[in-house]
């Protein structure tokens, strides 16, 4: 009697679960017709910002409807086998994300691109903002210890009359932000095509480490851009950048520095300081 009431049971439980399979097939296969069949698409796995370069664990896969499919999505037809999937999304690592792409997203190739005129440095600049540039030296340039996003003042010394007394040192701009060192701008997207002399073949170098650059570019307003540009051009001045911590934002009226400041009342006798030279010519 056991035996009989267990075999009717096994055999209730096999009905059902046929029940269950042919139900979900059904629904299933009314979903393919309605929405198409499935796709694997490739989703952002956190949020990406804007000008952020593109890595492999940014990235996981979903499969989906193929209806829902998003214009320019990266998709696949059929589910590919993981070696195949990583070596078809390398060739979106390094990429550039030209507008924020949030987690969950699909990626889309009108969201990406490859660094150049798009990811440069004009779509950091600050609207009503100029980006100009000041060639440094180590010394001029804080021993080229500056990186993009730090913030300096730009110190001029001039030479209003051709003789050393009368030169002048003046800070003539304050807490302005650094853009770009040589060719290397905030995005830390830039890079350099070199050849390499190994392969003979074309490589992509980051310049984030790159200390061979000779000018920094310096946010500034149109006026400012100006006054650099006099500065500049005047072969009787130079340029310094000097330091400062990103917290400190303070600004204040700073009266120019003279030799006369630095001697103090020697110069103004007449007399050279111990070690130095006097102070008429």
């Amino acid at each position: 009697m056991n035996n009989r009431a267990l075999s009717l049971s096994l055999m209730m439980a096999a009905f059902a679960v046929f029940f269950v399979w042919s139900y979900v097939s059904g629904i299933e296969e009314m979903e393919r017709k309605k929405y198409g069949a499935k796709v694997m698409v490739i989703r952002a796995k956190q949020d990406i910002k804007e000008m952020d370069s593109i890595k492999e664990e940014m990235f996981e896969r979903s499969s989906i409807p193929k209806e829902f499919l998003e214009p320019n999505s990266i998709h696949f037809e059929n589910n590919p086998d993981d070696a195949s999937l990583v070596k078809n999304l390398k060739r979106y690592t390094g990429l550039i994300a030209i507008i924020p792409i949030k987690k969950g997203e699909q990626i889309t190739l009108n969201k990406i691109s490859e660094p150049g005129i798009r990811t440069g440095l004009s779509p950091q600049i600050t609207p009503g903002k100029r980006g100009v540039a000041i060639p440094v030296s180590e010394t001029t340039g804080v021993g080229k210890l500056v990186k993009p996003g730090d913030r300096v003042d730009v110190i001029a010394i001039i030479d209003p009359g051709g003789r050393k007394e009368q030169k002048i040192s003046k800070t003539v701009l304050q807490d302005v932000v650094v853009l770009a060192i040589g060719r290397n701008v905030t995005n830390n997207a830039a890079r350099t095509i070199e050849a390499d002399f190994t392969s003979g073949k074309d490589k992509v170098r980051s310049l984030s480490e790159d200390f061979s650059f000779a000018s920094v570019t310096v946010e500034v307003d149109p006026l400012q851009a100006q006054m650099v540009s006099l500065l500049l051009a005047n072969g009787d001045s130079s340029l310094t950048l000097s330091l400062r911590n990103n917290d400190d934002s303070d600004r204040g009226s700073l009266a120019p520095t003279t030799f006369a400041d630095v001697w103090g009342n020697d110069l103004s006798r007449g007399r050279a300081p111990a070690g130095g030279q006097g102070g008429g010519q």
